[in-house]
């Protein structure tokens, strides 16, 4: 079983979230994509965090996991219909509630790659949007990847739907590799901003 691959070397401290769909299968774009960039996250040093079901949690998850990373699923009561954590979870942390998962996933991470999702992945970003508004996310880096990000986001600028705050910490990216050194440059700045002082984007 996943759970007692041999051979692991332990991640550094610092989670980044990987949120998204639930929906991609194995050997789908974005299953593989999510998988990459768990990989390259884990290879990093960085531990991965998401919502702990299937789909892009599972992916980012496996692949942490196969860099030997370490993985933490935040799951919820409020899916009693859906089966525990993946297989490719460390440690799973339960919540009580959809507002707490979401909480939870927020303050755990220092930083975000969002792939492609439905309604739960549009509430996660828009919820950390209003955080970037209000000066309560600090200075954590949000890095949307895939092609429906590319198109949503300068239509929700033309719109005027989205701040120059929220701006500030939303990257696209085309790749997963373009992904994790994106939100690599952001928590540079994140650690440049608290040594002068402004909000930090660490845990």
């Amino acid at each position: 079983m996943p759970r007692s691959s041999p051979a692991r070397r332990p991640a550094g401290r610092t989670a980044i979230a990987v949120l998204g769909g639930s929906g991609p299968a194995p050997g789908s774009p974005d299953y593989e994509r999510a998988r990459d960039v768990g990989r390259r996250l884990a290879a990093a040093g960085f531990a991965v965090v998401n919502g702990g079901y299937g789909g892009v949690m599972e992916a980012s998850a496996r692949g942490a996991r196969e860099a030997c990373g370490r993985t933490i699923g935040v799951t919820t009561k409020a899916f009693a219909f859906r089966p525990g954590a993946n297989p490719w979870i460390d440690t799973e942390e339960s919540t009580a509630d959809l507002h707490e998962r979401t909480r939870r996933l927020i303050e755990r991470a220092a930083g975000f790659v969002i792939l492609p999702g439905r309604s739960g992945t549009l509430s996660e970003l828009t919820f950390l949007w209003a955080l970037a508004k209000a000066g309560l996310l600090g200075a954590k880096p949000i890095v949307l990847l895939g092609e429906v990000w590319e198109r949503l986001l300068p239509a929700l600028r033309d719109l005027g739907l989205v701040d120059e705050e929220v701006l500030e910490v939303t990257t696209l990216a085309g790749s997963p590799a373009e992904a994790v050194e994106a939100l690599g440059r952001g928590l540079d700045r994140a650690v440049q901003a608290g040594a002068r002082g402004g909000p930090s984007g660490g845990t």
